[in-house]
This record gives C-alpha cells, structure tokens and sequence, in this order.
C-alpha cells in the first residue's frame, strides 16, 4: 500500500476538458441555414462623423503681410470666438471645425481676417454656416490702409446739396483722382496708402460747372480720414447786393475805375461772380466776393467791361440748376 501512486489531479482534469470540449468542438455539427432563437433582433447603429471645411482665398494686392490672424464669431457674440489661429502668408487659410458649429440663420456668422502689418485694415466676411461640408468664402483682397477725403458739396447760398459736381485731386507731381458727388452732395476720394503720410494735395470742387472752383489743401499728416467740405456759389448777402453776371474767361481785368487804362489790382477767372449795381456803357460795375476761409470774406468793388460777363439770373438761387445756362 506505501508503494501506490495515486494520480495528480490536474492530471485528470485536463483529460476530462480536452475529451469533452475539444473532442466536441472537432465533431460539431455544422448547419447550412442560421439559426434563429426568436429572441427580439438586435439593433445596429452607424454614427458618421463628418468635418467642417472652410476655405478663404485671399489676393495680395499692394502688401505682403507678416501673418494673418483669423478669428469666426457668431454674429450676436462678437466676444467669444468660436475659431482662432495664426496662418503665415504662405499658408492657405483653411479652417476645420466639429459639424454643427456654425449658426446656420442667413449671414450668422463673421470670417476675419486681420493682416499682420502697417497700415492694414480687418477684413470682416459674413456668411452662411451648414452643419458639416465644405464652404468656400469669396476672394479677399489684403490692401494697404487708403487714405481718404470725403465730405459734402452744397450750395452756399442755402446750403442745398449738390449732385453730380466734379472734384479733382492733384499731388505736387500733377497725378490726379477724380470723383463726382453723389445726389445727396457726398463725395469720396480713397487715394493710395502713400498719400496718408503727405501733405501735397489739393482738392477742386466744381470744375465745369458753372459755380466758382474752390481749392482746398488735403494735409494729411498721418491720418488717413479726412473731411473737407466745399460750399460753392456766393453767399445770401453778396446775392442780394446786385444784378449777379459769370465771367466768361480767365484773366479777366476788374479794374478800380471804369477807363482801360485804370489799375488792375486782380485778374478773374472764369466763372467768376460779378453782383452788377451800376451800369455805365458797356462797363459794368460791381462787387466780387472773396473767401479766406467757408464762413470768412469780403466783397471788393470794381469794374468790368459788359463783353467780358453773361447775366446769370437766378442760376445761384433757383430750386435747380439750369444746365443748358452752364454750356453757354
């Protein structure tokens, strides 16, 4: 009985899982159709998650940025931005987020572009978000700061507004930019950026127009905004002074007494006003009006000769201007 070995009993256990699982997984049967237990079906659910893409092309026109700062906003929190990043001037400016950020309302959301650099103003771009896809926002052109003079053109006599005059500005080279006022007498220039650090620019209102042109310095001494004005036509006072006459041409004598040999103390230039209130012959006599500043002048009297001038009439004080006087 000292010499029986009993068996180990890992021994027997290992045998007993190999003849009952391995010998039943090498004789299992195999069926040609599935088999249903008739338990409810499962259900499977395919989640897609998609990006949202947006490109913003941009063309450089007169500057080369150092880099871009690019920020989007909804349009009512202008504070909190949903997308900000740095892009380097080489880099495209493309912009992935999570589907269904972007407000989907029309032009819910704000694109800026602000370029790195002197003299470069934000670029803001609304437009439309989706929940997810891909949206292309229109070309951008970077440009330098312009400088600008803008202002109203209105009628001294009663301060009407007036529409479709011409202005010209002109920089000490003779380069010039012109512009027309709009019909409510507005009127805007944007000069390159240059112009904003010089003061070599003067602007005309009414050429060829009937009205006396005005000149007017644009000095811009670093700003870039200027607003200048420009009353045309005589004043209410210098109206009701005389019969009102247009000088014909430039370099027109007004001479101190009426006889030609009498001194000239200034030439007229065309379209002159003449407030005629003594007639002798065909020398005329009058007051011209002399402007130091918009609000500031004062009436000088002389003489011309009656060829040298055409009866305006009401030309400066009619509800509108009579055009076909002005072709004379």
């Amino acid at each position: 009985m000292k010499n029986m070995r009993v068996p180990h009993t890992s021994l027997l256990v290992f045998s007993a899982i190999f003849i009952l699982s391995g010998c039943g997984y090498m004789f299992a049967p195999k069926y040609s159709e599935p088999i249903y237990t008739k338990r409810a079906p499962l259900i499977s659910l395919r989640y897609e998650y998609q990006d949202l893409h947006i490109y913003a092309p941009v063309q450089l026109v007169n500057t080369m940025p150092e880099a871009y700062q690019v920020y989007i906003f909804d349009k009512d929190n202008e504070v909190d931005a949903l997308f900000a990043a740095t892009y380097m001037p080489e880099e495209k400016i493309e912009v992935y987020l999570p589907q269904n950020t972007l407000s989907t309302d029309k032009n819910g959301n704000i694109f800026v572009i602000s370029p790195q650099g002197r003299d470069m103003p934000d670029i803001k771009i609304k437009f439309t978000g989706k929940r997810y896809g891909d949206i292309t926002l229109p070309v951008t052109k970077i440009v330098k700061t312009p400088a600008i003079v803008e202002g109203s053109v209105f009628r001294r006599y009663d301060d009407r507004t007036l529409g479709g005059i011409q202005l010209v500005a002109t920089d000490s080279t003779g380069r010039k930019f012109y512009t027309k006022s709009r019909l409510d007498g507005d009127y805007r220039f944007e000069l390159p950026n240059e112009y904003g650090y010089r003061n070599d620019v003067v602007v005309s209102a009414g050429i060829g127009s009937l009205f006396p042109v005005v000149v007017k310095d644009a000095q811009f001494n670093g700003n870039f905004n200027l607003k200048i004005d420009f009353p045309l036509g005589p004043s209410k006072e210098f109206v009701e002074r005389g019969n009102l006459y247009i000088v014909k041409n430039n370099l027109t004598h007004f001479r101190i007494t009426s006889s030609n040999g009498s001194f000239t103390p200034f030439l007229l230039a065309k379209n002159d006003i003449v407030a005629i209130t003594e007639v002798a012959g065909n020398r005329l006599k009058g007051l011209v009006e002399i402007f130091w500043s918009d609000e500031n002048g004062e009436m000088i009297n002389g003489w011309v000769r009656e060829q040298d001038v055409i009866y305006a009439g009401n030309y400066f004080m009619s509800p509108q201007d009579n055009l076909e006087l002005a072709k004379q």
